[in-house]
């Protein structure tokens, strides 16, 4: 990466960088990060992963996706910058670490004000670890890649790797075993800990239609409320972490009341308990939850915000994942299973899916495609019910795809539920 990145003219270092790492609430956070720092005049790149519809989604400035035909116009500086660092390093280039690069130059070509980039799936070995950033951003750590290591220390310790001697990293609720490593590090690189639940954090919130009212606590006691257009405590916590990280960012705690309640309100997570619904069919929530601690935020949130009646789980996994975590935390819902696999190479087979969820002991409809699993789905969902689709970000990108959610609506309400009154 770093070889690629001096091929591409080092743009890293003429940027003004926020770092967030983690293994769930990295895009959410990015993603109100970057609406807060836009709201209140500071010119902001992001760069987030995976994409669910289009690879553009990746690369944002002023909370739009840059256009097709300006990344095109890059592609042949950066093919060649490819082969010259492949030819240097005598490894091939990833299309993470393409992707990472292309954003870092197309960021610096825009001379953004500040650029909120996402780690990849690690923290010290991660691609975008070239970033020199002026604030680095923990979120919850769990055991997600076994290439991370084995124990939550093990993946804490790597995570928490991308903060710089002497530097800052803003840390959300962790386990005790993961803030046991994340503090060695911190002691070890001689680096400032602000930890949620301490140094700022979530004062109040009440779930509301779309979204939830709330009262975060930011640094050095200040704080603000406004409405924020993402359900569930976790998402609650996550903006207290992202209000932090735009104070230490601009070195103040003196910023506009009614800016930073724009900048919440603006947010947009696409993919992150989503709700939408096409005429005379049941409520289709979208969420790409992939390990426990994010399949529980969803339960949660759903049980507390839409109340459902019944729910049907149109699951789809990547290959190599055990689902069981996931099928103990779905099972709340008291739910029927849909299983089908996504359009990415490395999805698990619907066949051994519906296998391994029977074993567990539910019943399993397979539907190879998931349009067909969402037809199914709604079918077999009663009045007063959702459809929940999870498991996978690219699932979920390829239901959002059959869903045509350019022409969907968010659900004033949704049958049954009482929508968190």
């Amino acid at each position: 990466m770093r070889a690629l990145c001096h091929e591409l003219g080092e743009p890293q270092d003429t940027l003004r960088t926020v770092h967030v790492a983690g293994t769930d609430g990295k895009t959410s956070t990015v993603r109100i990060i970057a609406s807060l720092l836009d709201a209140l005049g500071v010119a902001c790149g992001e760069t987030t992963s995976p994409h669910l519809e289009d690879v553009t989604e990746r690369i944002r400035i002023g909370g739009r996706a840059v256009p097709r035909a300006a990344l095109l116009g890059y592609l042949p500086g950066l093919e060649a910058a490819i082969e010259r660092a492949e030819a240097d390093v005598g490894e091939r280039i990833t299309f993470f670490e393409s992707i990472t690069g292309m954003a870092l130059r197309v960021f610096a070509d825009r001379a953004v004000d500040a650029a909120v980039v996402e780690a990849g799936i690690g923290g010290t070995g991660d691609a975008s670890n070239v970033v020199h950033a002026d604030v680095r951003v923990l979120t919850r750590v769990g055991l997600d890649h076994a290439e991370l290591g084995a124990t939550l220390s093990e993946v804490a310790t790597e995570k928490a790797g991308i903060v710089e001697p002497g530097g800052t990293l803003i840390v959300g609720a962790q386990t005790a075993e993961a803030w046991r490593a994340i503090e060695r590090v911190i002691a070890d690189r001689g680096a400032t800990l602000l930890r949620a639940g301490h140094d700022f954090g979530v004062l109040t919130r009440r779930p509301a239609p779309g979204g939830q009212a709330v009262g975060l606590r930011g640094l050095r006691g200040s704080s603000v409320r406004g409405r924020l257009p993402l359900p569930g405590a976790h998402q609650a916590a996550n903006a207290a972490v992202a209000l932090a990280a735009v104070q230490c960012f601009l070195g103040t705690t003196d910023l506009d009341p009614a800016r930073l309640r724009a900048g919440l309100a603006a947010v947009r997570v696409p993919g992150r308990i989503e709700v939408t619904r096409r005429d005379g069919t049941p409520p289709v929530v979208l969420d790409g939850a992939h390990d426990r601690l994010a399949v529980r935020a969803l339960t949660t949130t759903l049980r507390e915000s839409l109340r459902p009646r019944t729910a049907t789980v149109v699951l789809g996994l990547s290959g190599g994942r055990d689902p069981r975590p996931l099928l103990e935390e779905l099972a709340v819902l008291e739910p029927r299973f849909v299983v089908t696999r996504s359009a990415s190479p490395t999805a698990m087979p619907a066949q051994e899916l519906a296998g391994q969820v029977r074993r567990w002991g539910a019943q399993a409809t397979v539907a190879e495609e998931p349009a067909d699993a969402l037809e199914a789905a709604a079918a077999m969902t009663p009045p007063g019910g959702l459809v929940v689709v999870t498991g996978s970000l690219h699932l979920v990108g390829d239901a959002r795809r059959a869903l045509g959610t350019a022409a969907l609506r968010p659900p004033a309400t949704v049958a049954g539920a009482r929508d968190g009154r």
